[in-house]
C-alpha cells in the first residue's frame, strides 16, 4: 500500500524506497543537541544508565529521613491548593467524579481487524491501546518492507511492558524477544540501531516497574524533584519506545530535534494524568516534576496553566512543521491515542474539566524546550508567535484548505472525528456513556479507513493539527488535565498497571 502524496512535506518511509531525500538541518533545540551528542549507541547507553542512576536515587531517598529544605528534598509530598481542593469537593459532591484508569485491554473493534487484514495477529497488538498507540505510529511512518512494519511495531511493544502486558499476555515476550532478534529487520536503515536501543529501552522500563513494586506502597501524593538536565535523559527513557528516534536519526534526521519530539512524547502523555499521578504510586510526571509545583508542593490552577503553556510551546513547531518527521508523529499519535486507549478516558476527562478551560482563542505560540524551562526546570514563561498559525476556528482556514483540495470524504469524516465532535461532546456539560462509545467507535473505524486507503499523508496532517488544536485552540487537552483533578482515587497507593 503506497501513501499518497497530496500533502507536500518529505515523503514518508515506504517500501524500500531509498531515494527520499536527506531531511533538511533543523536550527534550535539546543539543550537536546548538547544532551544527544553524535547520537552514539554509546552515548544513549550512558543516557540509560544516568536515568536510571537518577531513578534509584529517587527511590531509595523516600527511606531517608529528610534535613533540607523541601527545594533540595530529592520527593517532595503534593497537595492540591486550598481553591482547587475546594473545586474538587464540589465538583465530586455534584457526581463529577473520574473514574480510575481503565486497563486499556479492550479489544479493538472487528471492522478494524478486517480492515487491517489483522486476524492472524497476536493478541497483545489488538487491544485498542497497542494498535492506536504503537501500532498506528508505526503504520504513518512506514517501514523498509510490510515484514519490518510489523516487526517494528512488535518491538515498540515495549511501551506495554509498564501497563503489565507481560502478565496478561501470554505470547507478550515471545513476539517482543522476537522482534527485537528479526534478521530481516535487523539489516534494513536503521534496523539493527532500533533494536539495540530497543533493548536499551526494555532494560530501563524492567529496572523502573521493579523499583516501582518494591515501594508501591510508600509512592502515593509523592513526586520527585529534578533539574532540567536531570529529566532530559529521564525523559527520553520514559518515552519507551525512543527506539524509533534512534532509527530515525540513522536515517538523517535531526538528532536535536528528534530528541525534543520524543521529549514531547512524555509531556503530552503527562498533560491528562497530573490529577491520576498526583494520586497513584507514579513520582515521574513531566507537569509535576517543574520546580514550580515541587519548590512549594502545591498544585494551584495558575502553576498547572504556566507548566501546561511551555508544554504546549514546546510541541508546536513539531505539529506545524515538522509534522512528517517519524518521532512527531510518533508523539501527535497521543492525542487519538487518549481517546481510544481504554486507560486514560480522554473524552471523559475533557468534559469534566472543560468548565476550567480556557475558551478564547488568543494566539498560538511556540518555544524550545531549553527555552520555556531553566537549568532548575522551572518555567521561564518564554515564547514567541507561531509562524503561519492557523485562524482558530473549528474548522480553520488550514484544514479547509486542505479538506477542499482532497477529493476523499473519508478526510472529512476523520476531522469531525479527531476536534469538532470531541470538542461538542466536551461543551456539552452532560455526561453520556453511549455517546463516549459512539466517538470511540467511530474514530476507531475512520482511522482505519482512512488508512486503509493509503492516505497516510493526510492523515498524519490532519492527526498533527488536530493536536495543536487540542493545545492551544480550543484547549482540549487542558480541559483534561482538569478533569484529571476529579480521579476517584481508587488507585492510591497502587499502581495503575492493566
Amino acid at each position: 500500500m503506497q501513501p499518497t502524496q497530496a500533502v507536500k512535506q518529505t515523503p514518508p518511509y515506504f517500501w524500500g524506497n531509498t531515494s527520499v531525500p536527506k531531511p533538511p538541518p533543523v536550527a534550535g533545540y539546543e539543550v537536546c543537541r548538547n544532551l544527544m551528542g553524535d547520537c552514539s549507541i554509546p552515548r544513549l547507553e550512558r543516557m540509560v544508565d544516568s536515568g536510571l542512576q537518577k531513578l534509584k536515587s529517587i527511590f531509595e531517598a523516600i527511606n531517608e529521613p529528610s534535613t533540607s529544605t523541601t527545594t533540595h528534598c530529592p520527593v517532595v509530598n503534593l497537595r492540591l491548593s486550598p481553591e482547587l481542593q475546594e473545586w474538587r469537593i464540589d465538583q465530586q459532591h455534584n457526581g463529577w467524579i473520574l473514574p480510575s484508569k481503565g486497563n486499556g485491554l479492550a479489544r479493538v473493534p472487528e471492522k478494524v481487524v478486517g480492515l487491517l487484514n489483522a486476524r492472524d495477529w497476536p493478541e497483545p497488538l489488538l487491544t485498542r491501546a497497542a494498535l492506536f498507540g504503537s501500532g498506528l505510529f508505526n503504520m504513518l511512518c512506514g517501514a523498509y518492507d510490510a515484514h519490518t512494519l510489523y516487526s517494528n511495531y512488535c518491538v515498540d511493544m515495549i511501551f506495554y511492558w509498564e501497563h503489565a502486558y507481560h502478565h496478561v499476555f501470554p505470547d507478550f515476550v515471545k513476539t517482543l524477544e522476537q522482534a527485537i532478534h528479526d534478521p530481516q529487520a535487523l539489516v534494513t536503515p536503521g534496523g539493527r540501531d532500533r533494536r539495540t536501543a530497543a533493548g536499551l529501552a526494555l532494560r530501563y522500563t524492567r529496572e523502573k516497574t521493579s523499583l516501582e513494586e518494591q515501594y508501591v506502597t510508600q509512592l502515593s501524593g509523592k513526586v520527585a524533584r529534578v533539574n532540567r538536565d536531570q529529566a532530559l535523559p529521564l525523559w527520553i527513557c520514559e518515552s519507551s519506545i525512543w527506539q524509533c528516534g534512534v532509527e530515525a536519526i540513522a536515517r538523517g534526521f535531526d538528532c536535536a530535534a528528534t530528541a525534543h519530539d520524543l521529549l514531547q512524547s512524555v509531556s503530552l502523555t503527562d498533560i491528562v494524568d497530573v490529577g491520576s499521578d498526583s494520586l497513584n504510586s507514579e513520582l515521574l510526571n513531566a507537569l509535576l516534576n517543574t520546580a514550580d509545583v515541587c519548590d512549594e508542593g502545591v498544585i494551584t490552577e495558575e502553576k498547572l496553566r504556566r507548566v501546561y503553556d511551555a508544554c504546549a510551546y514546546n510541541s508546536a513547531r513539531m505539529l506545524t512543521e515538522r509534522w512528517s518527521d517519524p518521532c512527531a508523529r510518533l508523539t501527535m499519535v497521543l492525542y487519538p491515542w487518549h481517546i481510544l486507549n481504554g486507560r486514560h478516558n480522554f473524552l471523559r476527562r475533557a468534559l469534566l474539566g472543560y468548565p476550567k478551560a480556557r475558551k478564547i482563542y488568543t494566539c498560538q505560540q511556540e518555544a524550545d524546550f531549553g527555552e520555556t524551562f531553566d537549568s532548575e526546570y522551572r518555567t521561564t514563561r518564554f515564547s514567541r508567535p507561531l509562524q503561519n498559525p492557523c485562524n482558530g476556528h473549528v474548522y480553520c482556514d488550514h484544514v479547509q484548505q486542505h479538506l477542499q483540495s482532497w477529493s476523499d470524504t473519508s478526510l472529512s469524516t476523520l476531522w469531525w472525528f479527531l476536534s469538532p465532535a470531541v470538542l461538542q461532546y466536551a461543551a456539552s456539560g452532560s455526561i453520556d456513556e453511549e455517546m463516549e462509545q459512539h466517538l470511540v467507535e467511530q474514530l476507531s473505524v475512520t482511522i482505519a479507513t482512512t488508512y486503509s486507503k493509503g492516505l497516510v499523508s493526510e492523515m498524519s496532517w490532519l492527526i498533527a493539527h488536530a493536536c495543536q488544536h487540542a493545545l492551544q485552540v480550543n484547549y482540549l487537552f487542558e480541559a483534561a488535565m482538569f478533569g484529571s483533578l476529579l480521579d476517584d482515587g481508587n488507585l492510591q497507593g497502587k499502581l495503575d498497571r492493566g
